[in-house]
């Protein structure tokens, strides 16, 4: 094995943080090289060093590593086990797909919720069904991944499933949850998503509102005209681009107010809608 190579996965375990980040970062620049040498490092016995090892063979992306973090997905150490799942999602080879779907079922959290979301990465439909039996989940931030998964793999099937998630008690899962039906596309998510312009947070109404637009439900048209003078300038925002995206002349009235808008995001999201509407 290269010193160096060496030198730097020792580096790995070192007592202070800044100076794993750096050996980290260090053996990623080396590039392929380093592979063979950290695959072996995966069963290290300091578990610091197996699961940033993990971390830089996802960053790396080399097929070579794919069998052996399936391995690490049954590490002892739940870090690393945490790591593997999202290195094998990065990587994004097939192979990995069987085993991340058996990490759904993990006691432990971490390696749930990152096994959901590297099979969102994969976008494989056998991950389908077992994601969504993942949005009841305990942890939110499970919830989460697994709804933010079902959306990139356009998983109609899931629709009615995720709507209850739209008034999740946690906001991250409702701002994911609100993203993903927009992925998705399904208009049978409209009724919900309007529901959601009326969320406390922010990012909720921002999400629904982006969400609206790309799903292009007519009933949705009016409460976007409404949503162009919420007192969030993002949510305005958002508004004026779905609008644009509509294509009807009766959002004219209500963007053309949005150019004198206070912020100016907001003034050239309503200039570029009036454009497409003008064409």
């Amino acid at each position: 094995m290269d010193e160096r190579i060496n030198k730097l996965i020792a580096g790995l375990d070192h007592q202070d943080y800044d100076f794993q980040q750096t050996a980290a970062i260090k053996l990623m620049e080396i590039g392929s090289e380093t592979v063979e040498p950290l695959i072996a490092a995966l069963t290290h016995a300091s578990a610091r060093v197996r699961y940033l090892v993990a971390w830089v063979l996802g960053e790396l992306g080399d097929a070579r590593a794919v069998l052996p973090l399936i391995s690490a997905l049954r590490d002892t150490d739940t870090n690393v086990q945490d790591w593997a799942a999202k290195a094998l999602g990065e990587i994004g080879d097939e192979r990995a797909i069987e085993p991340l779907i058996a990490a759904l079922k993990d006691p432990t959290a971490g390696t749930r919720r990152n096994a959901a979301a590297a099979l969102g990465w994969l976008e494989d439909e056998r991950a389908i069904e077992p994601l969504i039996t993942l949005l009841n989940d305990a942890d939110p931030a499970t919830r989460s991944n697994a709804a933010s998964a079902l959306g990139s793999l356009h998983a109609t099937a899931a629709v009615n499933a995720m709507l209850p998630l739209l008034s999740d008690v946690d906001g991250w899962v409702r701002i994911r949850s609100a993203k993903a039906l927009g992925k998705i596309g399904d208009y049978h998510a409209t009724e919900a998503l309007l529901a959601c312009l009326d969320d406390d947070y922010e990012w909720v109404r921002y999400n629904a509102v982006w969400s609206l637009g790309q799903i292009r439900d007519g009933r949705a048209f009016e409460p976007l005209l409404k949503a162009t003078s919420d007192e969030s300038a993002n949510v305005r925002r958002g508004a004026c681009e779905a609008l644009g995206k509509f294509g009807d002349p009766r959002a004219i009235k209500d963007l053309t107010a949005r150019l004198h808008d206070e912020d100016a995001a907001v003034q050239d999201a309503a200039h570029t809608a009036l454009t497409r509407l003008n064409h």
